[in-house]
């Protein structure tokens, strides 16, 4: 890295965070990772951008916009908007620039949803985790206490520069639990800045042996469902786990899914559900039969 595209980048970053304050993140300080959650009119666009080694000078960040309410069309217009401002300002420092933009878009879209008769509060990212109707069993659930004694968090694993981190909280006996270690969750604002946070949950009805259980993509399709799949596997119970992502620009492909449900089995073997010394017998096991 050129000593005046270092200075530059550290100068830039300083503005930033003093402008945004507490919406501007730092992900990965090492690959230079930085994200801000930009909320306009009920809307919020996560920006996260990358900055090369040559940026100002020769290069443009790379970025990713994250919201599960876009639509592709309107995540092309945006991208390429954001694409235009980094062509037209070659060679200058321009994060304030893409995140200005973003917040023009939003304002906009909020002008037609005005029009349009839509109430802000449908347009949350996420607002509450669905039930059925409750069932006497469930309501007994809902009315137990519903305090956590706390959550536990794995180490961080990058892998081309996206980054993987696990979280379990337990034992959780009800919904509102739930919903509780998720708003525990987002007031970290790191966590509440990843790209995804796939979750699962199974808690055990002790009256019926039944269990409530369900899962969050959150934007990585079929993640939460691996990880849902991986309790049921090891049958765990009163349980919820979190698998927070952060994108780093390079497309991991299917090794995405193998990063995040090791992630959820670190968690898991961390907090006893699953025995790492039985689990490797186990898998001995297996393959010497397999080799028979």
């Amino acid at each position: 890295m050129e000593d005046d595209d270092l200075t530059r980048q550290v100068d830039e970053l300083s503005a930033m965070a003093a402008i945004y304050a507490e919406e501007w993140c730092v992900i990965d300080e090492v690959y230079r990772i930085y994200c801000i959650s930009v909320c306009e009119r009920g809307r919020k666009v996560t920006l996260q951008v990358l900055l090369p080694e040559t940026y100002p000078s020769r290069s443009s960040p790379e970025f990713q916009l994250h919201a599960p309410w876009l639509r592709d069309e309107e995540r092309v217009l945006i991208t390429s908007s954001l694409e235009f401002i980094c062509s037209e300002n070659e060679g200058e420092c321009l994060l304030h620039l893409l995140v200005e933009r973003i917040r023009e878009h939003l304002q906009e879209k909020g002008v037609e949803d005005d029009q349009n008769g839509l109430d802000a509060t449908t347009l949350e990212r996420w607002a509450t985790i669905e039930a059925p109707d409750p069932t006497p069993t469930d309501t007994l659930q809902a009315n137990t206490e519903t305090t956590i004694s706390g959550i536990l968090h794995g180490e961080p694993f990058t892998d081309r520069k996206s980054t993987f981190q696990g979280h379990i909280a337990f034992p959780i006996v009800s919904l509102e639990q739930v919903k509780q270690v998720i708003r525990k969750l987002y007031e970290n604002r790191k966590i509440a800045n990843a790209t995804h946070n796939i979750m699962a949950y199974r808690i055990e009805i002790p009256s019926t042996g039944a269990f409530l259980q369900d899962c969050d993509d959150d934007g990585e399709t079929a993640a939460g469902g691996r990880v849902l799949h991986l309790l049921q596997m090891v049958d765990a119970r009163n349980v919820v786990v979190v698998v927070s992502r952060w994108f780093g620009g390079i497309l991991l492909h299917m090794d995405r899914f193998k990063h995040i449900s090791n992630s959820a089995r670190n968690m898991l073997e961390m907090s006893g559900f699953i025995d790492s010394n039985q689990d490797t017998s186990k898998r001995k096991k297996n393959k010497k039969e397999k080799t028979r």
